[in-house]
């Protein structure tokens, strides 16, 4: 292997990681989003089951 094709594949496995560890940014955060969501949406079933509990409409 030349010196010119061991820098070309360095700089393509430095490429390639650089492009790795920014899905892997990418994966961390969307599950971040994916649990704030989760969480509120399960605050917002208990304040509807909560409000559900505190108004009784009697006939």
């Amino acid at each position: 292997m030349r010196v010119e094709e061991r820098a070309a594949m360095q700089l393509l496995h430095s490429l390639m990681r650089t492009e790795q560890q920014g899905q892997e940014h990418q994966v961390k955060m969307l599950r971040k989003v994916l649990d704030t969501q989760k969480q509120q949406g399960e605050q917002l079933v208990q304040m509807i089951q909560d409000a559900g509990r505190m108004l009784d409409i009697r006939a």
